[in-house]
């Protein structure tokens, strides 16, 4: 009979990393589709005095706000002789290189030469690499993309609530998308953040959840619910492609009734190349999202948030017996195997929006087609994500899959295009809930 067990010797090779979803740089079919909507490169409060280095998409850039203000997003390398503009003089208008005074308007345009005759010609024939920018509530965002591509930058309606936005960006030292299906793996709450190693954010974690998915019009999105007493919780977590995601209030405890609350963080992970990667964006703040002031708004920003497990500095030791997020995405290896996985049915979420963004990668490399959010008529993106907490007395006899049926009920709620605007949306989810628990 062969032997099970000690297989360690027949398991040394590693296949090759999956590169169509996981590769980034210029050319490669994942990095084009990300070239195609716009993402978030730095915090504005980084653009002082002196231009910054950054690498994105695996290209080297420069950053800087001209002293007129404007920002302009430019190859690192200077066109005459590849000096490193990030050593460049920020000028009235523009950049101006250390080594020989080329001088480059922020859209790339060469304004002067002057170690050149002033007959020269070089101005005609040289444009600069650059890409367009958009600054928006502490970020700068930029398009990638080709030249007049560059569709309308979307606003999703979690911006026009009442919660306070704060900018932040991490960096974390692997592959873009085993940090981005993570948000699709809602089972890894459960586990990760409250039975490995003790309740790292709220209690209520400690509940299993009935999880389901769906597709959305921005991606897809998974459905938890809970069972909270008497009461049903039922969170939708939304990614919008290609690499944004929002989730709830990071301490949700459900100890009160809500409909439609909204989320607590808007983010995108974007590749810095391919073995490393940033999470930029918001954490939202109100006392509807944190009655117990457990978040702090000091600890957010550039290299820092205020929940544990993402990356801040702690002893070796504690990171062994308490991992958090951090930890589980950058231990999978620089860029995640696909091919020695075996997911599972808990696993559904990750396969599901690995094939939406192939099918959107393999879509742009076929027909030049590439899809981006519908704008509605007072400018914002709808978004799905929320938590409602409702009454739901419970079934004795199916109490899963009276939660299930449930959570389908409010996600056909928070998907109807009928419905538009925070108020009408939870209007109809607490009718939904209503209609639900009168049934027999």
């Amino acid at each position: 009979m062969a032997e099970r067990g000690y297989q360690g010797y027949l398991r040394r090779e590693l296949p090759a990393e999956d590169a169509e979803l996981t590769h980034v740089g210029p050319g490669t079919p994942c990095g084009e589709y990300l070239r195609r909507y716009w993402q978030p490169v730095i915090m504005t409060e980084r653009l002082r005095d002196l231009p910054v280095a950054l690498r994105v998409l695996g290209e080297d850039l420069v950053i800087f706000r001209d002293l007129s203000g404007d920002i302009g997003l430019l190859n690192r390398h200077c066109s005459h002789r590849g000096a490193s503009l990030e050593y460049g003089i920020v000028m009235d208008h523009g950049i101006s290189c250390c080594y020989h005074g080329w001088h480059y308007a922020c859209d790339g345009t060469l304004i002067a030469t002057p170690s050149e005759p002033a007959t020269s010609r070089v101005r005609q024939r040289v444009v600069h690499g650059a890409y367009p920018t958009h600054e928006y509530r502490g970020i700068v965002f930029a398009y990638m993309g080709p030249p007049g591509t560059a569709p309308e930058f979307p606003r999703y309606d979690v911006y026009g609530e009442d919660a306070e936005s704060v900018p932040f960006l991490l960096t974390i030292p692997c592959n873009w998308l085993q940090v981005y299906e993570n948000t699709q793996d809602p089972i890894h709450v459960l586990f990760l953040h409250a039975r490995s190693s003790g309740v790292q954010f709220a209690q209520s974690n400690l509940v299993r959840q009935v999880i389901e998915y769906r597709n959305t019009p921005l991606g897809m999105m998974n459905i938890q619910v809970r069972r909270m007493g008497a009461r049903a919780w039922v969170r939708t977590v939304e990614c919008m492609l290609p690499n944004g995601n929002q989730t709830g209030a990071i301490w949700e405890e459900a100890e009160e009734e809500k409909a439609f609350q909204r989320a607590g963080l808007t983010r995108w992970v974007v590749p810095i190349d391919n073995t490393n990667s940033m999470i930029a964006g918001w954490r939202w703040f109100s006392a509807a999202l944190d009655p117990r002031g457990q978040g702090d708004r000091a600890s957010v920003g550039d290299g820092k948030i205020d929940f544990m497990g993402q990356g801040e500095p702690r002893p070796y030791e504690e990171t062994q017996r308490a991992p958090g997020d951090y930890e589980a995405q950058v231990s999978q290896r620089p860029i995640a195997i696909h091919a020695l996985e075996h997911l599972g049915a808990s696993d559904q979420g990750v396969a599901m929006l690995r094939q939406l963004i192939r099918q959107a990668i393999r879509a742009l490399a076929r027909d030049g087609t590439v899809a981006h959010p519908a704008i509605a008529s007072d400018g914002m993106v709808a978004t799905v994500t929320q938590d409602s907490v409702l009454p739901l007395p419970p079934d004795p006899d199916a109490d899963e899959a009276r939660l299930q049926s449930f959570g389908r009920a409010v996600a056909d709620a928070v998907l109807d295009p009928a419905f538009a605007g925070r108020a009408a949306r939870a209007a109809r989810i607490r009718t939904v809930a209503r209609d639900f628990a009168a049934r027999p």
